[in-house]
C-alpha cells in the first residue's frame, strides 16, 4: 500500500510540473495546426485547456496567443457573438506583457464582428482602438502588417456605413502603403504582403464596379487575379476573389464565366466553411443558370442559396439579441409602470382599430382590383411594356408649354423613337449605372433632346420612365416565372438595376400599390 502510495503521489507530482511554457508552446503547435485547418473548430477544446494551463503558471503571453486565436476561429466561422464577448482576460493578459500586436488583432476583429451585424459605432470604437495599439508595435513587419489589415478592414467598414468614397479611398491607400513596407526578406511575410495589396486591389474593383465604372473595376480585379496567380495568399482570398469575378461577369452578362469562377468558388470553399462567401457563389450561380436557361441548376443554387441565407440570418439576429439584452431588461422593467396607461389606450385603439379596419378593407379592394387591371394588360401586351395608370396628382404637368414647342424635326423625333425602343428592348434600363447621359450616348443623341423624346412621348420625366420600365420589367418576370417568386427582396432589387432593396420596394409600392412582398403572395395564391 505504501509503495502504490508512494507511486500515485510521485506521478501526481510529476504531471504538475510537466506544465511549462515549453510544454504549452508544442499544444500551441496543435492547435493552430487545427485553425488553419478544414476544422477549426477542433482546435478549441485544446485552446481552452491550454488557457487554464497558462492561468496555472502565469504565462500571460500564452493567454494572450489563446485569445487571439479563438478571436480568429470565431470570426472566420461568421460566430460574431463570441468574438465580441471574448473575455476581457485575454486583453488584460496582453497589456500586462506589452504584446500590442495581439491586443490590436483582437480590438480589429471585434470591429470586423460589429460592423458585420450594423452596430457601426461600436465598430469605429474597436477600429479606433485597434490603431491605436498598432502604433504602439514597434517598427517591421508586424507593425506595417498589423497597420495595413486595420486600413484595410476600416475601409471595407466606412463603405458599409455610407462614408463618402474620398475617406474609403485614403484608408485602401494606407492599406496598400503600409503593406508595400514588408520586407520580403521574411518568408513567412511574403504571402501576408501580397495577399493586402490583392485584398485592396478587390475593395477599389468593386466601389468602381458599385458606380458604374466597370472598365476600372475589371483593371483592379484582373490586378488582383494577377497576384492570385504568381504568389502565395490565403485560401479565404483565393474564395473571395473567384467569388467577386463570378459576380462581375454575372453583371456583364458573360454568364458562362460568371458560372466558371463560382463552381471554382465553390470547390476552394470546400476547404474550408466560410458561409458569407458560400452564400454569395449560390446566388451568382442561380442567377447565370437561370440566364443560360438551365432552369433545375438555377433552381437547386436558389434553394441552397435561401437555406443558408435564412441560417445566416437566424445567427445573426440571435447574436444581435443577445449583445442587446441588457437594454432589452431595463424596457421590461418599465412595462408594469405603464400598464395602466396601456390598458386606458387599449380601449381607444380597439374603437379606432374598428373605424381603420373598415377603411383597410375598401382600400385592400381597390388594391386587388388594381393588381387584376395590370395581371390583365400583362396578358394583352406580350411585346411592348406595359403602362403603368397614374399614381400620383397629374405628373403630366411636368411638361410645360414651353416644351410642347418642337426643337426637333419630325424625322429626327421617329429616329430617336426606335432607338429608345431597341434601348428598351435590350433591356439597358436593367444596368445599375443607367443615367441621363448614360441613355443619351447609348441613343446618340444629347441630354437635353432625350429629356424632351421622354417627356413628350412617354409622357413623364427621366427617372419615372426608367422606373417604371423596371418595375414593369419585373412585374413580368414574377407573374411569368415561377423561380422569381422565391427570390428574396435584395436579390430583385440588384436585378432590376435599383441601388438597394428599400430604393426598389419604394418604387414598386409607388406603381403597383402594394409591397413586392405582398404582390409575390398575392401572384402565388391567385396561382394555386
Amino acid at each position: 500500500m505504501m509503495c502504490l502510495f508512494f507511486v500515485f503521489w510521485s506521478n501526481f507530482f510529476a504531471a504538475q510540473k510537466v506544465v511549462t511554457e515549453e510544454t504549452i508552446n508544442k499544444q500551441f503547435d496543435t492547435a493552430l495546426h487545427y485553425v488553419t485547418s478544414d476544422n477549426p473548430e477542433k482546435a478549441i477544446p485544446i485552446l481552452n485547456e491550454i488557457n487554464n494551463n497558462c492561468k496555472k503558471i502565469g504565462y500571460k503571453s500564452g493567454i494572450a496567443r489563446v485569445g487571439n486565436a479563438l478571436a480568429i476561429i470565431y470570426f472566420n466561422s461568421s460566430d460574431y457573438n463570441k468574438v465580441i464577448n471574448l473575455s476581457d482576460d485575454f486583453l488584460k493578459a496582453a497589456d500586462e506583457v506589452q504584446d500590442y500586436g495581439r491586443m490590436s488583432q483582437i480590438y480589429r476583429l471585434k470591429g470586423c464582428a460589429y460592423s458585420e451585424l450594423g452596430l457601426l459605432k461600436k465598430g469605429d470604437q474597436e477600429y479606433s482602438l485597434a490603431l491605436h495599439y498598432a502604433e504602439k508595435i514597434n517598427p517591421g513587419n508586424p507593425k506595417y502588417y498589423a497597420l495595413s489589415v486595420i486600413y484595410g478592414n476600416l475601409a471595407s467598414h466606412l463603405i458599409r456605413s455610407g462614408t463618402p468614397w474620398n475617406s474609403v479611398y485614403a484608408n485602401i491607400n494606407k492599406s496598400i502603403a503600409e503593406a508595400k513596407k514588408i520586407s520580403e526578406t521574411q518568408e513567412d511575410y511574403i504571402s501576408k504582403k501580397y495577399s493586402l495589396i490583392a485584398y485592396s486591389y478587390i475593395i477599389l474593383a468593386n466601389e468602381y464596379f458599385k458606380s458604374g465604372d466597370q472598365e476600372r473595376a475589371g483593371e483592379y480585379y484582373l490586378k488582383a487575379l494577377k497576384i492570385h496567380e504568381s504568389k502565395p495568399v490565403p485560401l479565404v482570398e483565393k474564395v473571395v476573389l473567384v467569388s467577386e469575378l463570378g459576380s462581375f461577369y454575372n453583371s456583364r452578362k458573360e454568364y458562362d464565366k460568371a458560372v466558371e469562377y463560382a463552381e471554382y468558388g465553390l470547390a476552394l470553399e470546400k476547404k474550408a466553411s466560410f458561409p458569407q462567401l458560400r452564400k454569395g457563389l449560390f446566388e451568382t450561380l442561380s442567377k447565370s443558370y437561370l440566364e443560360l436557361h438551365e432552369t433545375e441548376k438555377s433552381r437547386k443554387y436558389l434553394e441552397m442559396f435561401t437555406a443558408l441565407n435564412d441560417s445566416i440570418s437566424n445567427i445573426d439576429r440571435k447574436t444581435l439579441s443577445n449583445t442587446v439584452s441588457k437594454q432589452e431588461q431595463e424596457y421590461n422593467d418599465s412595462i408594469s409602470r405603464r400598464t395602466y396607461a396601456y390598458a386606458l389606450l387599449s380601449l381607444i385603439l380597439i374603437a379606432c382599430g374598428t373605424a381603420y379596419f373598415l377603411y383597410y378593407k375598401k382600400k385592400k379592394q381597390g388594391q386587388i382590383q388594381k393588381i387584376e387591371n395590370l395581371l390583365k394588360q400583362l396578358k394583352e401586351q406580350k411585346d411592348e411594356p406595359a403602362r403603368f395608370a397614374d399614381t400620383g396628382s397629374n405628373q403630366d404637368s411636368l411638361i410645360n408649354k414651353e416644351e410642347d414647342i418642337a426643337i426637333m424635326p419630325p424625322e429626327a423625333e421617329e429616329k430617336l423613337l426606335e432607338k429608345l425602343h431597341d434601348f428598351e428592348k435590350q433591356r439597358l434600363y436593367l444596368e445599375r449605372k443607367v443615367s441621363l447621359p448614360y441613355v443619351a450616348s447609348k441613343i446618340e443623341t444629347n441630354t437635353k433632346y432625350l429629356s424632351y423624346i421622354i417627356k413628350k412621348h412617354k409622357e413623364k420625366d427621366f427617372n419615372k420612365y426608367i422606373n417604371d420600365l423596371r418595375i414593369d420589367y419585373i412585374i413580368r418576370k414574377i407573374s411569368e416565372d415561377p423561380a422569381y417568386r422565391q427570390y428574396k427582396i435584395n436579390v430583385l432589387a440588384e436585378e432590376t438595376g435599383f441601388s438597394s432593396h428599400s430604393k426598389f420596394a419604394t418604387v414598386f409600392k409607388a406603381n403597383v400599390g402594394i409591397s413586392p412582398s405582398e404582390f409575390i403572395r398575392y401572384v402565388n395564391k391567385k396561382g394555386n
